[in-house]
């Protein structure tokens, strides 16, 4: 079979200790059940460990320590086990984080996700057209899938790829033209209501936080809306960069989302996805730059953030992907002046 991804797959390695926002704090780690077994075979002092630091059942997992660590993460950011078993014996989830991978018959397509603070900037930091690569694997199980909306989304995702990558157009522009193109294929009547962009802050506090400062920190953006619209022009002009990391935002949720299509027929509510989330990053962004100013680095780690919350919890995402209609509903027109008011 044929696996794709976009071409700095190849370019992620785990920055380990170096990690400022580790993955194995604050995460529940399930362990596959190959690997269970295995642990379950370990003899020993390492063995008895690890005997007493996993959960075993239909759906194994480790126990996580004080402040949520993994029992495993030593007190200098490293992983035990790969230091006493090898990397070989780590399970699924900890082996693949943050690469994500689905199945479409012979094609297998996969990325890094944009939770990682390493892979959020090598997403971001982007300068290249975004192009792909293909090689040949082994033959994987597929679950079944619409074959013709397989390669009708495939070409409408190629177009998409296109139309954010012509930097001769806004990017506010462009990501309009990925909600008119959606709206009409996906045969949906837009409402006449009309809203604003606080209503979509207010939509994302509604959902189950991650991180304790992650409401909080929608709030004062909220409360800057005004400012943020106000000075767009200059926040943009004084961090030129802003431009490229927001198409790149743009580039990976719809490289990552838009061919699941192919399993529930819907395409309008993923592409909505990728639009609000660029909004959203920027907003964020913007309301951190009103404080004291912004950086490269603080772009990554606040995009990072957000994927954390949204994309990494399952009904968070769920949330988003069932109220995409509703967002869409307050109106084309109140989406597009949203997108002036903070893309341009």
């Amino acid at each position: 079979m044929i696996f794709r991804t976009p071409s700095y797959y190849k370019d992620f390695r785990c920055i380990a200790d170096k990690c400022q926002d580790n993955c194995c704090i604050g995460w529940e780690i399930d362990i596959d059940n190959d690997t269970a077994e295995k642990y379950r075979s370990v003899s020993g002092d390492f063995g008895q460990r690890l005997q007493n630091n996993i959960n075993f059942g239909d759906t194994s997992s480790f126990i996580l320590g004080k402040n949520e660590r993994c029992p495993f993460l030593n007190n200098c950011n490293l992983c035990d086990i790969i230091t006493e078993l090898g990397e070989d014996s780590l399970c699924q989830i900890c082996s693949d984080h943050p690469r994500y991978y689905e199945w479409f018959g012979s094609v297998k397509e996969g990325g890094i996700g944009m939770c990682c603070e390493e892979s959020a900037r090598i997403i971001l930091t982007q300068t290249c057209p975004f192009t792909v690569m293909e090689t040949h694997i082994p033959d994987e199980d597929s679950e079944p899938f619409d074959t013709e909306m397989y390669n009708y989304l495939y070409d409408l995702r190629e177009n998409f790829l296109s139309i954010l990558q012509n930097e001769e157009i806004p990017l506010g522009e462009r990501l309009k033209k990925l909600l008119e193109i959606s709206v009409a294929e996906q045969g949906i009547t837009y409402s006449a209501e009309t809203g604003t962009f606080a209503d979509i802050l207010q939509f994302l506090r509604t959902l189950e936080p991650i991180s304790e400062l992650w409401h909080p920190t929608l709030l004062a953006a909220e409360e800057k809306l005004a400012e943020i619209s106000a000075r767009k022009a200059d926040f943009l002009q004084e961090n030129p960069y802003i431009s490229g990391f927001l198409r790149n935002i743009a580039v990976y949720f719809l490289w990552r989302y838009l061919l699941k299509g192919v399993f529930d027929g819907d395409f309008l509510s993923r592409t909505v996805l990728a639009v609000v989330s660029v909004i959203i990053n920027a907003v964020l962004w913007a309301s951190k730059w009103l404080d004291n100013g912004i950086s490269p680095e603080d772009c990554i780690e606040i995009a990072k953030n957000y994927s954390k919350e949204i994309e990494y919890n399952e009904e968070n995402l769920e949330a988003f992907l069932d109220g995409a209609y509703d967002l869409t509903a307050l109106s084309m027109p109140a989406l597009f002046d949203i997108l002036d008011n903070f893309i341009g």
